[in-house]
């Protein structure tokens, strides 16, 4: 039952994570029409506004928190 509600929060917090890094990649691409700085995002800063700036950062905090279910998830509840 817990390992059944665990996973169903883990996948919920993946896909709106990865949801919303999505969503504030195409802000950002659409904003500044610099569709390949959407690559230098992951490993150097651009330019954000402070909306897809705070999307993108909960969204990957969302992904991280997903991450760490799965494996408390996979620890305890192994498949």
């Amino acid at each position: 039952m817990l390992a059944t509600g665990m996973f169903t929060v883990q996948m919920a917090l993946l896909v709106v994570g990865l949801a919303m890094v999505t969503v504030s990649i195409a802000q950002y691409g659409k904003r500044t029409h610099d569709w390949g700085g959407i690559v230098k995002m992951f490993y150097k800063r651009v330019e954000m506004t402070t909306g897809e700036y705070k999307s993108y950062r909960l969204g990957i905090a969302l992904l991280v928190i997903g991450v760490v279910i799965r494996i408390v998830n996979l620890t305890f509840w192994p498949v």
